[in-house]
């Protein structure tokens, strides 16, 4: 099954576009800075039904966004979908 990934999953475009990808019925990974602002993006996605799997990294923090990469790829699998929308712009993750 697909999954998404959505980077800065905050209030505003970030946690819209998760809402939107739950949806469609696809799993999601929500990585943000902050403990408060995961809890708030997974229960809107939770409202709708579909699991929402939520990592705590600062994506200004290479090591640390990278370890959120990699415990998303290897604890929940393979992704489809990402969405960044962290403030930052540079290239997508690169990962799967």
């Amino acid at each position: 099954m697909s999954r998404a990934v959505i980077i800065g999953a905050g209030p505003g475009t970030g946690r819209a576009v998760a809402r939107r990808f739950a949806r469609e019925g696809l799993p999601i990974t929500l990585i943000a800075r902050s403990e408060r602002t995961l809890r708030a993006a997974a229960e809107a996605v939770d409202l709708r039904g579909v699991p929402a799997v939520t990592l705590e990294a600062d994506s200004t923090d290479r090591a640390a966004f990278n370890a959120a990469l990699d415990e998303a790829a290897g604890e929940y699998g393979r992704w489809k979908h990402e969405a960044h929308h962290s403030g930052l712009i540079g290239q997508g993750s690169g990962r799967p």
